[in-house]
């Protein structure tokens, strides 16, 4: 069993070894950025898409809307930069709008994120399979499967850790780099030179017809900003940077800006002078391959690309959404258990509670992205409006070195993606952004409850600094049930014994005859043990237990009455089933007793 988690997981690695599990900008732009990088891939598609309930003709608004996009874009970018300025160890939307306007704010920012993460695996795993089912349409059946294969790889590479996940998914991202930049550079070469490259045998997706309006040009303009999705993730990620990290984070998002806003431009523009075609099963961007680099080697290293970084974009979530977990964990906004690392130092409960509900997600709709994209996005720019909000109050109340320029800069933020966020909520709201508006302030109240929760067991718990607690002893008084003499019961008793003199065994039946066997045995066996035998007429176990231990405690008055629950220790799973039910029935009695402790005693035989 050890050998098989470590080959699967890898070794067990010391806290102290977690600065080398960071991050250099070449793999971190390879983790943080994929996301944003292979949203290109179908952003384009997405506008297409959309505009053609308006016929073919309307593809001329594809370059404008991709503009205005990219526009946002690069002022999103800005603006984050200066939140990592800000905040050099970290500065997500909800860090930021906790610190500046408050926690309600701060659990909407981190709810919409968390619903973004689960989209943004589903559908960056859709797509990667809509490519590699473009190239090959025999293969297209399998497309919920292998979209349920792909995560379950992603999240086992992302519990080996973080720089094993970021060396593994430098490859692909970096060929998909290649080949795309490649793509746009030929294909605008070949328009330059007269020779501009046409898409054929494409079967037009159908779609009903519309006339071009306000609603459609912003859903397609809606559709377009998912390639404005994971932006924020350097943002969150930056802990996870070499030194200096605020630096390198930087240069990084950078990077990924220049290099998203180049290719979502490039494929806008061939798509729209190949003829490209929103299709149900070829895609744009392999339609656009095929035009330019015909059906040979680079046509299928460009899926092969494609499918790769869309499947593994799904690791920007994979890095973040644990990441983000923690924090509300910490904080007390989750369970507990998102807060602790791994033996791999990877938040590993994050990571499995992402990838079983992005599972989910992914089977209830089918595997489509046209299917779910309507619910994308949304959620993002909810916490990017939030987060930059938070930086305009930041720059404000700190009045740091070049503070108004930052506060501009961020103002514009707020403001472009604050209407961003608008468009969606009406141009989608009918298509299905209904349910995630519904969803974000049910996990808002969840996080409330847990907090609450956790609140009331602190008060309940809190031990005053000023109290001092007291030295003098307190008798005690043991009482075993005693079901039979048996092996788990001596044990029992042993230590029973260690603890106090006053050790008592007790009986329930309803077979006097029975019981006096058993305490015969047991006082000829366990001598200087008194056996106390209660009766139970009506053929209970527990009720006449707790009224006699209730009745021993007030006889005893201040001193301590300990239960040891004799509890035998199944051997395999399917036998837990089997034994100690009756020992929980009592311990769940008896816990808040006042004046009654309850402890188990296990036993095990090896053999």
């Amino acid at each position: 069993m050890a050998s098989a988690r470590r080959l699967l997981f890898g070794r067990p690695l010391a806290t102290d070894e977690e600065l080398e599990e960071r991050l250099p900008k070449i793999k971190a732009l390879a983790t943080f950025s994929s996301d944003n990088l292979s949203s290109v891939a179908y952003a384009s598609e997405l506008i297409m898409f959309t505009l053609f309930a308006a016929g073919s003709a309307a593809f001329w608004l594809v370059m404008p809307i991709s503009v205005l996009i990219v526009t946002i874009f690069v002022i999103i970018v800005i603006s984050y930069r200066q939140t990592i300025r800000a905040y050099p160890s970290g500065g997500g939307s909800y860090i930021v709008a906790k610190e500046n306007l408050g926690i309600w704010p701060a659990l909407l920012a981190a709810a919409a994120l968390l619903t973004d993460y689960v989209l943004t695996v589903s559908v960056s795993v859709a797509a990667g399979v809509l490519a590699i089912t473009s190239a090959f349409p025999e293969l297209e059946w399998l497309r919920v499967p292998l979209g349920v294969a792909a995560i379950l790889f992603v999240m086992l590479i992302n519990l080996r850790g973080l720089r094993e996940s970021g060396t593994l998914f430098a490859a692909p991202t970096y060929l998909f780099l290649v080949i795309t930049l490649g793509l746009i550079g030929v294909g605008i070469l070949r328009t330059l030179l007269g020779d501009t490259p046409h898409v054929t045998g494409v079967v037009a997706a159908a779609v009903p017809a519309e006339t071009i309006g306000v609603l459609l040009l912003m859903r397609a303009f809606a559709d377009g900003c998912s390639a404005i999705t994971g932006v924020e993730a350097v943002s969150n990620g930056v802990p996870a940077f070499k030194p200096p990290e605020w630096k390198n984070a930087r240069t990084t998002l950078t990077v990924m800006g220049v290099l998203v806003a180049v290719m979502f431009l490039g494929l806008s523009y061939l798509a729209g002078v190949a003829g490209a075609t929103p299709s149900d099963h070829e895609s744009v961007v392999s339609q656009i391959g095929r035009a330019v680099f015909g059906p040979g080697p680079l046509y299928y290293v460009l899926q092969l690309a494609t499918t790769g970084l869309l499947i593994l974009a799904a690791n920007t979530s994979f890095a973040d959404f644990p990441r983000l977990s923690s924090i509300l964990a910490r904080d007390g906004y989750m369970p507990s258990r998102f807060a602790f690392r791994g033996e791999r130092l990877a938040f590993s409960a994050g990571i499995v509670v992402l990838a079983l509900v992005a599972i989910v997600v992914l089977v209830a709709f089918g595997g489509l992205v046209t299917a779910l994209i309507p619910l994308y996005a949304i959620g993002v720019f909810t916490s990017v409006t939030l987060s930059q909000v938070g930086m305009v109050r930041h720059w404000l109340r700190e009045r740091e070195p070049g503070w108004r320029r930052s506060a501009v800069i961020n103002g514009v933020g707020a403001v472009a993606t604050g209407i961003v966020t608008l468009i969606f909520a009406i141009a989608k709201f009918a298509l299905g952004a209904w349910l995630i508006i519904v969803i974000i302030p049910i996990l808002v109240g969840a996080m409330l409850f847990i907090h609450r929760q956790y609140e009331r067991r602190r008060l309940e718990v809190h031990v005053r600094p000023e109290a001092v607690i007291g030295s003098s002893l307190r008798r005690q008084h043991v009482i075993i049930p005693v079901p039979e003499v048996t092996r788990d019961v001596v044990q029992a008793i042993k230590f029973g014994r260690s603890m106090s003199l006053d050790v008592t065994a007790v009986h329930v039946t309803d077979d006097v005859d029975r019981a006096e066997e058993i305490r015969g045995r047991f006082e000829r066996q366990v001598p200087g043990i008194p056996f106390v035998i209660v009766e139970s007429p009506y053929r209970q176990l527990i009720r006449p237990l707790i009224r006699y231990l209730e009745y021993t405690a007030g006889r005893i008055g201040n001193d301590i009455l300990v239960v040891l629950l004799p509890e035998y220790v199944a051997r395999h799973w399917w036998e837990k089933y089997l034994y100690n039910e009756n020992a929980r029935r009592i311990r769940e009695a008896l816990l808040g007793k006042k004046n009654i402790l309850i402890a188990d005693v296990p036993y095990r035989r090896d053999l």
